[in-house]
């Protein structure tokens, strides 16, 4: 019982911040897509940028970014044809984007913390690196070849502001450059308000739902990826690394399982408010995943925890 209070009170803040949203939404007439363009073209970079500067980019952690991003991109790239096979409207491509991230960051984060403690912070930094490296690049792709070629869609990545504060960060980091304070102070601010906005659009997703439409087909297959064949992914190579590779100690594997187990990304909603593809039914599919996630993780962790 004290296991789910400790989680429960670390997501606390996260709920309110969606109900603002909602309240937003439905008293103030506030539209997502706006939101999101701000989210995605500004303040994500930003949390990029000052992730990449800051991060501990030397040593044995370093492959964890680059194994998880390849993870995240293979499971998108495999499993966007399936949902093709489903759709035809565009929640194909949003199907396919969150089927290779979860919410590493405003979720795994504090489970992490509240779960195995602060010496997994530099495992958790390293899974949401590869993960925010998959949803700036490969899984930006996929969301914007939904209205564009495949040409369309990749000069929409590189014009987009997330992939090059990816590399720019890993390159003033990497290189000893010190920045400017002025810059770092914006740099801050920004990333700062990065949370609060991105669980509001969940909450302004919410909140365009006039008649309830529970979409089953697009629910049942976002969570069965995330809380099915991620979890048993995690487990594998746990299941590899004692037996064999010998890479990380216990710690790194509770981090694993639980941020395989984190819900659907918050940034899902962003991407469907943007493009209005069900924005709706993509709020009630992250914001359904979010409360299941607080009891299937529990579940989880105490069956097959390392």
């Amino acid at each position: 019982m004290a296991f789910d209070t400790a989680l429960a009170l670390k997501l606390t803040p996260l709920y309110v911040l969606v109900a603002i949203g909602f309240a937003l939404g439905r008293l103030l007439d506030v539209k997502g897509q706006d939101l999101g363009k701000l989210a995605l073209f500004v303040l994500s970079p930003a949390v990029v940028f000052k992730g990449f500067v800051t991060a501990d980019l030397k040593g044995a952690l370093l492959a964890l970014p680059f194994a998880v991003f390849a993870l995240c991109s293979l499971t998108a790239l495999l499993l966007q044809p399936l949902a093709g096979r489903f759709w035809k409207d565009g929640r194909e491509r949003i199907a396919a984007f969150t089927a290779g991230t979860g919410n590493t960051g405003f979720f795994g984060i504090p489970a992490c913390l509240a779960l195995i403690g602060p010496e997994s912070l530099p495992y958790v930094v390293m899974v949401s690196f590869g993960a925010t490296a998959y949803e700036n690049s490969v899984g930006f792709f996929t969301i914007a070849r939904s209205e564009a070629s495949v040409g369309g869609a990749l000069l929409r990545v590189l014009k987009y502001p997330g992939l090059h504060a990816c590399w720019l960060g890993a390159m003033v980091n990497l290189s000893g450059t010190r920045l400017p304070t002025p810059v770092m102070q914006t740099v801050d601010i920004l990333s700062g308000g990065f949370v609060p906005v991105g669980m509001m659009i969940v909450g302004l997703g919410l909140a365009q739902i006039r008649q309830f439409k529970f979409d089953f087909g697009f629910t049942a297959f976002t969570f069965a990826v995330k809380f099915g064949l991620w979890p048993a992914l995690a487990l594998g190579f746990i299941w590899l690394d004692k037996a064999w590779l010998h890479a990380f100690g216990r710690v790194g594997h509770q981090v694993l399982l639980v941020e395989s187990l984190v819900p659907l990304a918050a940034v899902t909603v962003v991407h469907a408010a943007m493009r209005n593809i069900h924005p709706d039914r993509a709020a009630i599919a992250v914001a359904g995943s979010t409360l299941f996630a607080l009891v299937w993780l529990p579940l989880v962790i105490g069956r097959f925890g390392p």
